[in-house]
């Protein structure tokens, strides 16, 4: 389990009280790198799915959604994450 400062909807940092809102951030993380594109995480280049890419693409298939899927979340460190093989209603759990 990963703390961390948690996000609002619109990826804006959750402020109570005038500070920072901390609290378990694995799904957060998750949506983060499924959201991404390689390249906007300046600091970390490499990371990054960029699912928009996929959903405009005609020729990807689901085992390369899921394997390129798989391998960004083990490299942020989540061990055998599972995604379901429902792209329609996609779960991941890490």
């Amino acid at each position: 389990m990963n703390l961390d400062i948690l996000l609002d909807d619109d990826f804006n940092p959750l402020i109570q009280n005038g500070d920072f809102v901390i609290g378990q951030s694995d799904q957060q993380h998750v949506n983060c790198i499924f959201l991404a594109h390689p390249g906007e995480y300046k600091q970390f280049p490499l990371v990054g799915f960029g699912a928009s890419r996929y959903l405009k693409s005609t020729t990807a298939s689901k085992e390369k959604f899921i394997r390129d899927l798989t391998i960004q979340l083990e490299l942020d460190g989540y061990v055998n994450p599972e995604i379901s093989n429902d792209l329609d209603n996609l779960i991941i759990k890490v």
